[in-house]
């Protein structure tokens, strides 16, 4: 017994984008030394962790991007950048800054950027097709971390993390009970602060 042949609708590829910008990531610079080696680095938000052992963190590399030759068996380092690095971001992403590049340079492996929140120093392992992208993993041999806010992008534009979750006033506990009475009020405080009101009535 035949089927027909299921008919695909084609892909609208704005939308797909759109869609995929609803899930917030946080930003990397990618850095690497060229042939000549000079630093290089190039902005990419499409990073993961993908094991602890051996431990092993993935970026996708679009295959027209300088960086995907440039990363070629070649070491790299991972730069997650703070929030007050945006001029970072977009240096790498292809709008320069007048302000110097604030590199370090060690002695052995790739060069990094100072004053990112954290940075992971990899050795290359495999790369894999992923379309027009190449899949590159590489193996952490080093890593560092500092307590700063991490720059993040979501719906295509720059942003930073805002207050804890559990911060934010709630009027009914994770078990479904009903919180204490002044939740309420606080719920009411913040939206006369919201609305503009400085001077609330005392009986709320």
């Amino acid at each position: 017994m035949s089927t027909a042949p299921t008919l695909r609708t084609p892909m609208d590829a704005k939308r797909l984008r759109t869609i995929l910008g609803e899930f917030a990531t946080g930003v990397t610079v990618v850095t690497y030394r060229d042939t000549d080696g000079s630093p290089r680095g190039a902005t990419m938000n499409s990073f993961t962790s993908v094991s602890m052992d051996p431990p092993l963190i993935l970026v996708s590399v679009a295959r027209r991007a300088r960086a995907c030759a440039g990363l070629e068996d070649n070491a790299f380092t991972v730069n997650i950048l703070a929030a007050n690095q945006l001029d970072l971001a977009l240096h790498f992403a292809g709008r320069p800054a007048d302000a110097p590049v604030p590199w370090h340079e060690p002695i052995d492996g790739p060069p990094r950027l100072i004053g990112t929140t954290a940075w992971l120093q990899c050795r290359p392992w495999r790369t894999y097709d992923g379309g027009d992208h190449v899949l590159v993993l590489g193996e952490v041999e080093c890593h560092d971390t500092r307590l700063l806010e991490p720059l993040v992008f979501h719906r295509g534009e720059f942003r930073r993390p805002g207050l804890k979750l559990l911060q934010i006033p709630r009027t009914v506990a994770f078990d479904g009970r009903p919180t204490c009475e002044w939740v309420d009020r606080v719920h009411t405080l913040h939206a006369l602060a919201d609305a503009g009101i400085d001077n609330p009535p005392l009986d709320i």
